[in-house]
This record gives structure tokens, sequence and C-alpha cells, in this order.
């Protein structure tokens, strides 16, 4: 390994004294801004300064060692020059924010690979046996003369080189400008308290450089973690995966509307800094991360008799059973010897009554705003309808489900109703499926896990969901908290739960999962809150219903802030600001994009 040149120790010098009343405020300074850094770079700069400063130094700059794909290269962080910025040639912004390979060819090169410093007293008097030299080409590029040199490692306590400070022409006097034909003569070489005091510094730096590194380090494994759960969502279900990436655009679009809101109540509202943002932007991120314990069957349920199959084929094949067992009647009274005309009317009124009756079904197995009382009324009468089954309905089942029949079988042939209600259709809720109660939520849970009762699920007066299906729908809120307050996020984190665990809450505690009233909710759930009600009644790409229109959309919304559900401020800046329709031309349908009333949304007090 090469040796560092070293300078010889000059006689005491003028400007000792100044470093020596300069050293220990600058160290402090420097220790307590370290200490409430968040912005590496600026840290740096500041370091870099005090260093010159304390060494007179006409110039420096700091490199950071980056690894990509397994190779090591040295960033250009950050560059100083007292004579350059004070002339006229400038420093040309091309030679900043540059990366290059780590080579032992380079002076800070060897000390980031060596991990040991260089202290040069003229760097174009370098011996040629040394196996580094100096680039005098940047030097001409700026129009500039480097004479002394102090190149040191900024080294971690576990003695792992993080980057390097190089340090250019110590001057003999602080005001001196240099240039290239009087740096020879206005520099001295640095002596050893110069480099002791510049590897104290250095080590100070390195301490930055790895706090931030290791909160960068953890930014990025919590980013990867809601990267990895909204994938896991989008993997189980496209619909739900969108929304998990829509919704945040949304809230993030309001949530700078309201940032920028100078009047009114909510004129106060502001991120404190990016880091609150952040904390923001990964609630919103993560507010329905419980849906990956969502069965798939149930948040896609397009129709009644979806469990996870559409049932109504089954149930169809029973309708083609009785109208053929009526053809074989028919057939058999022709060849008895019936009225052949008495016989066929007879089966043409049991076809078009099945007919009728097949209609009716189909037509309530699809999810609506409202069932016909009377369609309801008819399934309950075709529940009294039966037909022969004569083959074995418990053989060739899994075992958990042949328990739920209980008994044994009964003879066959066996008559059964034309739509079923049995006790196998009742699925009981596991005890660990019930949550604790220290966890405070006001869901009441179903008694059962599931009911696939078909007359039980046909007669749905809303929608497609059973009552079942939808407190499953609504659990993904009780798992989202569970899953967020289980996190150790760090402290810039604290609030994800609150926020995320809050956007089905209502102002006017009549929401889930805990029943939270205005004054429990903070301004950023409120804004997820009404980001995820818009996206759920605009998004297209849901299997169990139609995109709605901007105007529906912004009605409903409209009528919930009317009951005191959403909030009111919130809702007229969503208005106001265009936000609603700056998210309409990223992510609507152009057909759902149509004429919006806004002075009737905003109502008489606007």
């Amino acid at each position: 390994m090469a040796t560092p040149l070293s300078a010889a120790h000059p006689p005491p010098h003028a400007s000792d004294a100044h470093q020596a009343r300069r050293a220990l405020p600058e160290m402090l300074q420097i220790a307590t801004a370290i200490s409430g850094a968040v912005n590496l770079p600026a840290l740096l700069r500041q370091i870099l300064s005090s260093s010159r400063d304390l060494t007179l130094s006409d110039a420096g700059s700091i490199y950071l060692v980056e690894e990509e794909k397994g190779e090591k290269r040295l960033w250009f962080t950050a560059f100083q020059n007292s004579s350059l910025a004070a002339g006229d040639a400038g420093i040309d912004a091309s030679l900043l924010d540059v990366r290059f390979p780590i080579t032992p060819e380079r002076l800070v090169g060897w000390t980031a690979l060596h991990g040991e410093p260089l202290n040069l007293p003229d760097v174009y008097a370098i011996p040629a046996d040394r196996p580094y030299r100096f680039d005098a080409e940047l030097d001409r590029r700026m129009g500039y003369r480097a004479v002394s040199m102090l190149v040191v490692p900024l080294r971690t306590m576990a003695g792992d080189v993080v980057g390097v400070m190089q340090l250019i022409n110590r001057k003999r006097e602080p005001s001196s400008l240099l240039t290239p034909e009087t740096a020879p003569s206005l520099v001295r070489p640095y002596d050893a308290g110069d480099q002791q005091l510049i590897e104290a510094l250095a080590a100070l730096a390195a301490v930055c450089v790895e706090r931030t590194q290791a909160l960068e380090g953890q930014q990025r494994q919590i980013d990867s973690m809601i990267a990895l759960l909204a994938g896991a969502i989008d993997a189980r279900s496209s619909h739900t995966g969108r929304h998990c990436s829509r919704v945040p655009e949304l809230a993030l679009l309001l949530a700078e509307a309201a940032e920028a809101t100078q009047e009114g109540p909510l004129a106060p509202f502001r991120f404190k800094g990016d880091a609150e943002r952040r904390e923001f932007r990964t609630a919103a991120w993560l507010h329905d991360c419980g849906k990956i314990v969502t069965p798939e069957a149930v948040v896609e349920k397009a129709t009644k008799l979806d469990a996870p199959v559409n049932r109504l084929h089954e149930i169809r094949t029973r309708f083609e059973v009785l109208l053929r067992d009526g053809r074989i009647a028919m057939l058999e009274g022709l060849l008895a010897g019936g009225d052949p005309d008495a016989l066929q009317q007879d089966y043409a009124r049991l076809e078009q009554e099945l007919q009728n009756d097949f209609a009716c079904v189909a037509r309530c197995n699809l999810g609506s705003e409202g069932t016909d009382p009377e369609d309801l009324a008819q399934l309950r009468r075709l529940a009294e309808r039966t037909w022969w089954r004569h083959f074995d309905d418990r053989i060739g089942l899994g075992w958990e489900e042949q328990t739920r029949y209980g008994g044994p079988p009964p003879p066959l042939p066996v008559r059964e109703s034309l739509l079923s209600d049995a006790p196998h259709h009742r699925i009981p809720r596991p005890p660990e499926q019930v949550p604790e109660a220290r966890w405070g939520f006001n869901l009441a849970v179903p008694e059962l896990l599931y009911n696939r009762g078909e007359l039980y699920n046909l007669t749905v007066a809303r929608g497609t969901l059973t009552p079942e299906e939808i407190y499953k729908i609504r659990e993904h809120m009780i798992h989202t908290i569970v899953m967020l307050e289980s996190m150790a996020f760090p402290p810039s984190l604290a609030r994800v739960a609150e926020i995320a665990g809050g956007h089905h809450e209502t102002l006017d505690g009549r929401g889930y999962p805990r029943g939270l009233g205005a004054e429990q909710l903070s301004i950023p759930a409120r804004i997820l809150a009404i980001a995820d009600i818009f996206e759920a009644l605009t998004a297209a790409d849901r299997p169990y219903k139609r995109g709605m229109p901007l105007s529906q959309s912004l009605a409903i919304l409209a009528a919930l802030r009317d009951r005191g559900r959403i909030d009111a401020d919130l809702f007229d800046l969503f208005l106001r600001s265009g936000v609603y329709r700056t998210y309409a031309q990223r992510f609507m349908a152009a057909d759902q994009i149509d004429a919006v009333d806004l002075d009737a949304l905003l109502g008489p007090n606007a």
C-alpha cells in the first residue's frame, strides 16, 4: 500500500489562533445540526463550509459512496470554491452531481478504497511511484490552480467508508483570492492539526451520512412493504388494486387544495413538512390493506347467488327438470290415450309458467337499489314448489362440507324445494373470528360466517350482499386497524393507523368500525373518507356495478354532507377547487364526465 504524503509541521501561524477559537463552537454547532438533520446535502454543505472556515481552505468538496447493482461509485455531492465564486468564471454546473467508479488512480478514489487520508503539499508534485495522481484537467476547465490538498475518508464507527472530504488550498490569509498565478505563493500545506481537526469533522459527517442512510433504508423498507401489500391486493383483485392506487391520488389532490386555503375553517390546516405529507400518503396507500384477507368471492360478488360461482345455473337446471318432467307426463298421457289438445295445452301452460318463474329468479339475482315486493312474494311461492332428486348430494364433498349436512342421508328419490335454504348452507363462525372487545369496534358480528341459502340470498332487498357478507366487507377495516396498529412504524408515521382507520367513520358517529365522532376525526382522515367514497362511486371497473356519472356521484356526496356524514367544508373545497374535475379527467371514462351544477351542489349558503 502506498504511504500518504504528509506536510512538514510549519511554525505557528496567525491563522492557527483563528482555528483554535472557532473549532469547538463549530463542532458543537455541527453536532447539534446532525441531531435534527433531515436534509443530508444541506448538512454536508454546512460541514464542508465549517471545515473550510476552520482550515482557511479556499475550496473543498464532498463525495458520497453509492452502491448500485453491486458496483460502488462516488457521487460528487458538494463543491465550494471562494475564489471562483468571487470571480467571473463561476462554477460549471456540469461538474457537479456526477458519479464515477471508485478507482485508486483518483485521489478521492484511493482514499475511499483504503480508508486513509492523503495530505499533499502540492498536487502537481506527486511522485511518479504513487498509485494515485491529480487530474489537472479540472483545473484547466475552471481556470484554477490546486496546490495543497487534504483528502479525508468519512468513516463510520464500524470502519466503513461512506464518503470522502477533500479540502483544497490552505490559504495563508483568510481574505486571499487565488488565481492560477498567485496560488503557489498564497497557499501553504495542511499541518497535523488541520488533519486531526478535519478527521474529527469527517467522523461527524460520517455519522450524518450513516444516520441518513439508515433513515432512508427504513423509509425504503416501509415503502417496499406498502408496495408489497398494494401489489398483493392488486394480484387478488384488479378492482381493489386500482382502488388502492387511485384513492391516494385523489386524497393528495384534496389535501393540497386544503393546504392552499387562506381563509375559513380549513385555513389553519398544513402538513408540518415532508414527513407529515409522507405519513398521509402512506395512510392513503394502506387505507384498505385489510382487504388482503377479504375473500375475493365476496369483494366481487356480482349477483346474489355468486358463492363463489353463480348458482343460478344450478337452479335453472331444476327448472329444466320440471319442464322435462312435464313433457314426460304429456307423452305418457298421450300413450295412455289422453286428449292430445288438452295435454299439449297443459304442457304449454307449464312451460310458460316455468319461464316466467325463472325470469323472476334471474331478475332477483341481479343486485339493484331495490327489489320489487311482488318478485319477493313470487320467490317465496317458488320455495314451496318441489322437484325430485334421484342422486346422492353428499358424495364427492370435502369433509368440512359433509359435516354441515348432519345425520344419515334420506332414501332416494328425495322431494326437494325448488329454492332451498338448507342446514348445510349455514356456515358457522369460528370463535377466533370474533374481535376482542379491547379493540373497541362497534360492528355487530353476525352469528354465521356465511349463509348460502338460496332463498335467503335471492330475497336480499338491496344490492347483492347478505348481512354476513356486508360484515365480511366491513371487516376489512378491523383487519386494517389491527394490522397497522401492530406494525412498528417510526415516530414520523405514528398516525398512519389513525388516518387510514377513519375513512369509513362519519362525523355523526354512525360510521365504523369504532363509531368515532367529528371531534375524533382529523382533517387527513376526513379527506381520505371523501376520496374513498368518490372513487368507489365513479369506479367503472367493478363487476357488481357500473361507474356512476360525475353529477350523480357528486349529488350522493352532497346528500352525505347534508346528513352530516362527511365534512361540509372539505366537500365545498372539493367542488370549488376543481379537484373533482382534475380527478375525473385523469381517471374517469369520457362518457361519465357530464355537466355539473355547482350552484345546486353548494347549496343556498354557498
